[in-house]
């Protein structure tokens, strides 16, 4: 008798926990139903406004590219590290530090329209070169672990018109990025490695 009871007390349990699971699925929102913009809110919230836009189609475009940066985490890589994620005022700035095996130690570049610092010296075909096959100005070949270039390299000719015209319309921050040190790692193992807590660029 009692191990009936207890058998049955425990099938109980079972089937309550499994119907309270079901019901917690049940009624959380699916990922899918929600905006890309409801996960990356915290960015949002420190991310420059678009001003100075006149012309209406223009500012759409922006916007546009304003989110397909913010849905591809561009800020990710391209913030100084910092423990809360985002640096007020310094928003695709660059400074985070990696080092890869094949590339050496990279510092993410600064892609605020400085035109000394940032990609206000760069053109259009320099960007686009970047984003479609990794290879910056002056030819030297980017890390597709550093920067996932094989993934942007197949955005659509309007994407990309998009994200340039959303980058040259940033507030400009002087940050100037060192160049590539190219060479092995220290640790030969090593695939990858962020360096976190010390912005790797230079305010000027």
């Amino acid at each position: 008798m009692l191990k009936r009871t207890l058998k049955w007390t425990l099938l109980a349990v079972m089937v309550l926990a499994v119907g309270g699971f079901m019901g917690f699925l049940y009624f959380i929102p699916p990922f899918t139903v929600a905006s890309p913009d409801t996960f990356v809110k915290a960015q949002v919230d420190l991310i420059p406004p678009l001003v100075g836009i006149a012309d209406p189609a223009t500012r759409l475009l922006a916007e546009r590219g304003r989110s397909i940066v913010l849905t591809s985490d561009c800020a990710g890589c391209h913030v100084p590290p910092s423990p809360e994620n985002m640096v007020p005022g310094m928003y695709l700035a660059g400074g985070m530090r990696f080092q890869t095996q094949t590339h050496g130690t990279v510092v993410s570049r600064n892609l605020t329209p400085d035109k000394e610092t940032g990609l206000g010296n760069r053109t259009d075909a320099d960007i686009v070169r970047a984003l479609r096959g990794g290879v910056r100005s002056g030819g030297w070949a980017m890390s597709h672990r550093a920067m996932p270039w094989p993934g942007t390299a197949s955005w659509s000719d309007e994407d990309i018109h998009a994200v340039l015209t959303y980058l040259r319309h940033l507030p400009p921050v002087r940050h100037a990025i060192p160049d590539p040190a190219p060479g092995r790692p220290d640790n030969p193992d090593v695939i990858e490695a962020v360096y976190g807590g010390k912005d790797a660029g230079k305010k000027q």
